[in-house]
């Protein structure tokens, strides 16, 4: 069989579609490729979103979407919440259905200065010992308290969270985290859910990532604007 030669627009027309058909075709393929079986509406589709960003249907083993987080994320978003996030990626994935649902998105990276939350002394020692975006998540912690908190790239800053709300801090209305990578990860995702400190969206293991966490809001996002009609 003769590879396709691109050009003259044979790549397109071979394997290309239009706009419209391919999240829901990517969707019913996930469906179709799930090796578990599927919650039921919404937290299904907040799920499917989550694997078809990462391009992933084994995901689906690991995502972590009760319906009660599903539904604490959609209610704060319905209302206009803010979306209180760790690096730039995720700020920028979540901006524009965040911006129709009324939802200012604030970022930790761009945060500075000290925890807005009382803590203990061991926990603002380890605190001073971390990463910028724990301290960040910290300096924007006056703005959890109703809001949904994102975590897509910084286990730091998840388990900066913890230990705050283990201090007394206000917990969000919901909390997605998804952080991926091979030191603390996996550490810090089995840790919130061992605790469960409030609603959560999560990835178990050491996959995951920005997109994986911006897909889930996105997809609450969505809901939200759904609800929030007459």
């Amino acid at each position: 069989m003769t590879a396709l030669r691109p050009g003259q627009g044979r790549a397109l027309q071979a394997f290309g579609m239009p706009p419209g058909d391919i999240v829901p075709l990517s969707l019913d393929r996930l469906r179709a490729r799930s090796p578990v079986e599927l919650p039921p509406e919404p937290a299904a589709t907040v799920m499917l979103r989550m694997a078809y960003a990462a391009g992933d249907p084994d995901l689906l083993r690991d995502v972590v979407a009760p319906r009660d987080a599903v539904e604490a994320a959609v209610a704060a978003l319905a209302r206009g919440a803010a979306i209180v996030c760790d690096v730039a990626m995720v700020a920028a994935g979540v901006h524009r259905l965040a911006a129709r649902a009324g939802s200012r998105v604030l970022c930790a990276q761009d945060a500075d200065g000290p925890a807005t939350v009382p803590l203990t002394p061991q926990s603002h020692a380890a605190l001073a010992a971390s990463t910028r975006t724990a301290r960040g998540l910290l300096a924007l912690a006056e703005h959890w308290d109703g809001a949904i908190v994102v975590i897509g790239n910084a286990p730091t800053a998840l388990l900066a969270l913890l230990d705050a709300v283990g201090d007394g801090a206000p917990p969000p209305a919901a909390l997605v985290a998804t952080p991926c990578g091979l030191v603390a990860a996996e550490e810090a995702k089995q840790l919130l859910l061992d605790t469960a400190p409030c609603p959560a969206i999560t990835v178990r293991g050491t996959r995951g990532g920005s997109a994986v966490a911006a897909a889930a809001v996105n997809a609450c996002a969505v809901l939200a604007t759904t609800v929030a009609q007459p």
